[in-house]
């Protein structure tokens, strides 16, 4: 490396170009953290000149480094070196004296000449490539040609519109511009506004400097640039990712370079969003928020792409290292590479900006309000397979699965921390499935699968459970609570009615409002506490479950009140369209309490079962009594067989009456399994089991709950009656009998509800039917328990 101290007006006094790679990012810099800055050092130095008796400061200000590849001659054409660092700072300077040499001009300064030469090779065609200094990375050229070339802040305006619609390039030219006519103009008089445009020439040509490293042969520009990557705006892993491949190319003289970047690099730099988001109107360059982490959309496709990749899970802070190894380790070519990139890329932008109806865009907006990012790397890999891998129908199933099993644990309030892990677990699975597998199946498979409290994918009673206890409201994330309103919303819609597009701004508004005085809003709520919960805490809560919330526009949820219910019900039957509102109209209640909420709860559920509804398989062992289902026969891929409800209805219905005839009294239904006397004293649980021809151990097969045990204790006397679709009697197990039993069965606590089980296998023995022990290795026979059949 030969290193060089150089002023500013000596590095662009020379015929030379300043030549930035294409993969090189674009042109980052802003006002705050690097013009302001910048100019500051710029005046400070220009008025140091201004008052020193020769013009010359004490002292000189160093502006940082400049790292260039071997400088070369190419035909007639000047010297052109590659910037290898620094490119943000050439860029900036060059706009800074384009901007002085422009205010030069308009206030015909003798040093407007001078000026020029800093910004033109006068040795090229005027406004050919060769002739300017400095020559940005592709995606900026043009912006730059035009803001370098404008002559004034009238040209720059008419070629850019607003100011609001400015590039950055351009706010930079005119935030300069500006500074400089600031400065010179502290005076009014001609004279001395060409001094004060001379101290700032001067302080290019005496204080301001640089130094200037130019690369030999030997030297790796790769390896420099790397290490470089702490100086000025910190590098995004995109950058290092562009410059990795693009480097890597251009060393391939097989590749045309240009024409890589034209194929499929220019989209990130060149595609625009329909609304700039904190002034960045760069698709891929707005920032996005994914759990705790802000970053610009092409960074985190290429950390998902990566993730996809490599089937495995890291941080986005070692990405550009994790690439590099990756892409080091694979033997597609670069092209096939960038290639690979653009399709996912088509993809990804569907994720993170969905636009449509279909199910893939329905999907990834709900995804935002959950803030789920994990599951990108899985959905990218699934939305890319060909309909000849994944049908579209089977494509749609697969997505309603996956929201159902995401939504069902999001309102009953599971945890996602090992969520990263269980979706890189699941991309694994699908990937490597077979051909003749369908991948919809695989999917349900593995969601239905796992009972850890981590994975599990929550039953209709724990989802309704979540539905109408859970407070899905937050104030910190209300768009949550609106996602879930939202789809209902769209659920509730029929062919009859029109067809509304929701505005994007509705806001979640509390039917029982959140400083509603108790005057207007009593207390109802009698058996509706959970566990100790006072009155108040119990009303504190259903105020933010789902029965309470509704949607309105923004100017609607202003004027709805904090008043009477009937004043509020007035306003919104007045103003709301929505079907979710609807019922108000029809029949709207003269007060709304907690029993209210959980009642409305109740009804909205009924919908939200059919827009995430779980699949009827469970894996292990499953009671009919337990298995929540359709009255139709279910089947799933793993054989299991559902009994037809009213085949069970009809079994219960003839062993409660044999079980009354037994104890000589009438028995009250209490729910499906439990049933007692008037006085309560004498209880009976009844379970029925299908025949289990598959097993060769057992026959039958029963789950005994913790809060059947709790019922029957409570009697002075219990019994478990065992029925069997198959057979004709009944066997009644009475608590005294059952209750040392179970230490001695396996137990099941299933992670979506908490509720545990015991497991009661009932083989077929010689001397007749006998319950299986499995922790004592014994069986017990309740052949003499038997009750026969009316």
């Amino acid at each position: 490396m030969k290193p060089d101290k150089l002023t500013i007006h000596d590095l662009f006094q020379r015929e030379r170009r300043y030549v930035v790679p294409l993969y090189q990012r674009a042109y980052v810099w802003t006002r705050q953290l690097q013009w302001e800055p910048l100019w500051e050092d710029i005046e400070r130095q220009a008025e140091a000149c201004f008052s020193a008796p020769n013009h010359t400061p004490s002292r000189s200000h160093f502006l940082g480094a400049i790292v260039l590849n071997v400088s070369r001659i190419v035909g007639s054409g000047v010297a052109r070196s590659e910037v290898i660092d620094g490119q943000q700072r050439l860029t900036t300077l060059q706009l800074f004296i384009a901007a002085l040499r422009d205010y030069a001009v308009s206030i015909d300064s003798a040093y407007a000449a001078r000026l020029r030469r800093l910004t033109v090779n006068e040795d090229e065609k005027l406004g050919s490539e060769g002739a300017f200094k400095v020559w940005p990375t592709n995606a900026d050229r043009a912006v730059f040609r035009q803001v370098v070339g404008a002559g004034s802040l009238e040209a720059i305006d008419r070629a850019f519109g607003t100011v609001d619609a400015h590039p950055r390039m351009a706010q930079a030219y005119r935030y300069f511009f500006n500074q400089v006519r600031g400065f010179t103009e502290t005076h009014e008089a001609g004279s001395m506004r060409d001094d004060r445009v001379f101290a700032l020439l001067q302080a290019l040509r005496t204080a301001l400097q640089v130094v200037v490293i130019e690369l030999e042969d030997s030297d790796d520009p790769q390896v420099i640039f790397e290490t470089l990557n702490a100086r000025g705006q910190p590098l995004l892993p995109s950058d290092l990712i562009r410059n990795y491949l693009f480097m890597r190319a251009s060393h391939d003289v097989a590749l045309d370079v240009d024409e890589l970047y034209d194929s499929y690099w220019r989209p990130f730099d060149d595609r625009r969003a329909e609304a700039a988001v904190g002034g960045e109107d760069r698709f891929w360059h707005i920032e996005e928020r994914q759990g705790r982490l802000t970053r610009p959309r092409i960074d985190l496709f290429l950390f998902h792409y990566l993730v996809m990749q490599t089937e495995s899970d890291f941080t986005i802070g070692s990405l550009f290292r994790e690439f590099r190894d990756w892409r080091d380790r694979t033997p597609d070519s670069i092209e096939m590479l960038l290639a690979d990139l653009r399709r996912y890329s088509e993809v990804f932008s569907g994720l993170i900006a969905p636009m449509g109806t279909d199910r893939g865009a329905i999907l990834a907006r709900r995804l935002q309000a959950m803030d789920t990012s994990t599951v990108y790397p899985f959905l990218m890999w699934v939305l890319a397979q060909p309909v000849e891998r994944l049908s579209a129908a089977d494509r749609d199933r697969l997505l309603v699965d996956l929201e159902s099993w995401l939504v069902r644990r999001f309102v009953c309030q599971l945890t996602n921390k090992n969520y990263n892990r269980f979706f890189v677990s699941l991309l694994v699975k699908i990937k490597r499935a077979p051909l003749s597998d369908n991948l919809a199946d695989v999917v349900r498979d593995e969601l239905a699968r796992s009972q850890d409290i981590t994975a599990a994918w929550p039953s209709n009673r724990a989802f309704r459970t979540g539905w109408l206890a859970k407070p899905v409201y937050a104030k910190s994330r209300p768009d949550r609570a609106a996602m879930l309103l939202r789809a209902i919303e769209a659920q509730l819609q029929t062919r009859r009615n029109e067809a509304i597009t929701l505005p994007s701004a509705l806001s979640v508004e509390h039917l029982l409002p959140q400083r509603g005085s108790r005057a207007d809003y009593p207390l109802a709520t009698d058996g509706l506490a959970i566990a100790e919960e006072t009155p108040d805490q119990c009303r504190d809560r259903l105020l933010h479950t789902i029965g309470n919330l509704t949607l309105l526009t923004c100017e609607l949820n202003a004027s709805a009140s904090n008043g009477p219910f009937p004043a509020k019900v007035e306003k919104i039957v007045a103003d709301s369209d929505l079907r979710l509102n609807a019922w108000l109209r029809a029949d709207p209640p003269n007060a709304w309490m907690d029993d209210a909420i959980v009642a409305r709860g109740e009804r909205l559920f009924d919908q939200a079962l059919e827009i995430w509804p779980r699949s009827p398989n469970d894996i292990g062992i499953i009671d009919d009594d337990d298995v929540e289902t359709s009255s139709t026969e279910a089947a799933n891929s793993s054989g299991w067989r559902f009994t037809d409800r009213a085949v069970l209805a009809t079994k219960r219905k003839s062993l409660l009456s044999a079980m009354s005839l037994e104890l000589g009294t009438s028995l009250i239904v209490d729910t499906v399994g439990k049933h007692r006397n008037a006085d309560g004293t004498q209880r009976v649980v009844i379970s029925v089991s299908k025949r289990y021809d598959e097993r060769p151990d057992y026959s039958y097969w029963y789950a005994y709950h913790q809060d059947w045990q709790e019922y029957l204790t409570a009697a002075t006397n219990g019994y478990l009656l065992l029925g069997m679709v198959d057979r004709a009697e009944g066997y009644a197990l009475p608590l005294s009998i059952l209750k040392p039993l179970l230490p001695l069965l396996n137990t099941t606590t299933r992670p979506d509800t908490g509720r545990l089980h015991w497991h009661m296998q009932v083989a077929e023995q010689t001397e007749g039917l006998a319950l299986l022990l499995h922790k004592a290795g014994q069986t017990f026979s309740i052949t003499p328990y038997i009750i026969p059949q009316l």
